[in-house]
């Protein structure tokens, strides 16, 4: 068996894996559900018959279906090659650098990484990375550089979150207008035998990524990132065809996501305009894409009464609950702190990944959460959450893979405990972080180092 040095993206994109283990479920459940498949029409867009846990089978699935690539220190090399690199804010390079696990070219690899979450490269990476750096957190007009300790600290745990989240919020360089980037799992066996044989290979094509990256061959990266590139290119192609000639909602909904993480917004509107719902016993799934539809025009308050219904319907599926916290979080997070802490109960209490198949667990709403407590000071709150999503690690992401994971939220927890002036406790965690990183991971070692507050005094 192969291994890989992982860096905090491949211990994120880890995260999902032993919570999407393989349920197998009886003989008569299944069949129906393949039954369903083979449906022209919807009877039912819950996101329970959207993702199926039947048919993603892979102990990967997690963050394959997230759109996060195996990434880390090493990743995404000829990138680096010659000029033309995305310029950043003064100061990230060190955040996008951290990202990719540090060491030579980590700069580009880091952006890459961001970008590839959110199903682009590093010029998005850089778009994303630059926008939080400025005037989201620490209030202001702020750059990386000029923000206090406490904040490049609040700035990278962002990162982190939305590595575990699928969100991102930033200022987008071309409108200067805050915008989001939703990471959506596009469904599987679903829609006519072109939309499916698409999704199929760019499952397939993730798959060879994964490979590509453990063999370390560079070359093989490259040519496979561009032929997903021209496989999501087909696909916004293919909604365009489907528009005009299909009445086939499976086809809407599976090529409308492809469009959405294109950011080819006014398709995947045409798309999600065409569902008829009128004779759907279960809208749960369809209601968060109005939500997001809604989102990508800029009104809150309908995508806010879309992902209600959403959780209403579906009170097992994390989507909404995730994308709700982060919108109202961001607005006013001390006016709508019992809201989100109302969410993060009711996540708790009905979250269920055996129902169907998710890139997304609990781990990420309560690391998204002691975030938001700690760029708005709170951190009481901010040590309880971090230490509920370590909680919420499995027994094998803690003792032995994505190590890098347990340390970052560790390292959340050490800093909420130093910035209540719990000094002593604080350096107790972070001695135990040292002492269980490889002593041959000198990357991650100078990593944390940099970003322990109790380092800074």
């Amino acid at each position: 068996m192969k291994k890989v040095s992982l860096s905090i993206a491949v211990a994120v994109s880890l995260l999902s894996v032993s919570a999407n283990a393989d349920i197998w479920q009886n003989t008569k459940e299944y069949t129906n559900k393949v039954m369903f498949w083979k449906s022209k029409h919807l009877k039912n867009i819950a996101f329970s018959h959207i993702y199926p846990k039947k048919f993603y089978k892979k102990s990967y699935f997690g963050f394959v279906i997230t759109g996060i690539a195996v990434v880390g220190a090493g990743a995404f090399t000829y990138f680096t090659a010659g000029a033309g690199a995305p310029a950043a804010a003064t100061g990230t390079s060190a955040v996008a650098s951290w990202v990719a696990g540090g060491g030579v070219g980590s700069y580009m690899a880091g952006l890459s990484t961001i970008g590839s979450w959110f199903g682009g490269n590093a010029m998005l990476g850089a778009a994303i990375l630059n926008g939080i750096s400025i005037g989201t957190i620490g209030g202001g007009a702020s750059t990386f550089a000029t923000l206090s300790v406490v904040g490049k600290v609040g700035v990278m745990a962002s990162v982190t979150a939305m590595g575990l989240d699928g969100v991102a919020y930033f200022s987008n360089p071309d409108t200067k207008n805050l915008e989001y980037k939703v990471k959506v799992t596009i469904p599987k066996n679903l829609g006519s035998k072109d939309t499916r044989k698409l999704v199929n290979n760019l499952y397939d094509t993730d798959d060879e990524i994964n490979d590509a990256f453990e063999d370390g061959d560079e070359s093989k990266q490259k040519a496979l990132f561009e032929l997903k590139k021209q496989y999501n290119k087909d696909g916004i192609k293919l909604l365009k065809h489907k528009l005009s000639i299909s009445d086939n909602q499976e086809d809407l909904i599976v090529l409308g996501i492809i469009a959405w993480n294109n950011s080819e917004y006014e398709l995947f509107d045409k798309a999600i305009s065409q569902i008829n719902v009128e004779k759907l016993n279960n809208t749960g799934f369809v209601n968060y894409l109005y939500a997001l539809q809604n989102l990508s025009k800029g009104d809150t308050e309908r995508t806010l009464a879309y992902l209600d219904d959403s959780i209403d319907e579906n009170p097992y599926a994390i989507e909404p609950i995730i994308l709700y916290i982060n919108i109202i979080g961001n607005s006013d997070f001390i006016k709508n702190e019992s809201k989100i802490e109302s969410l993060v109960k009711k996540a708790t209490e009905n979250y269920d990944s055996d129902k169907y198949a998710t890139g997304y667990n609990l781990t990420g709403v309560y690391y998204r959460t002691a975030t938001f407590y700690f760029n708005n000071k709170r951190y009481v709150k901010a040590k309880q959450y971090y230490t509920e999503a370590l909680n919420e690690l499995a027994f094998l992401q803690k003792h032995f893979f994505g190590k890098q994971l347990k340390h970052t939220i560790q390292l959340g927890i050490a800093n909420s405990l130093y910035s209540q002036n719990k000094k002593t406790s604080a350096d107790s965690i972070y001695k135990k972080i040292i002492d269980n990183i490889d002593e041959k991971n000198t990357n991650e070692l100078s990593n944390i180092k940099q970003q322990y507050l109790g380092n800074k005094r």
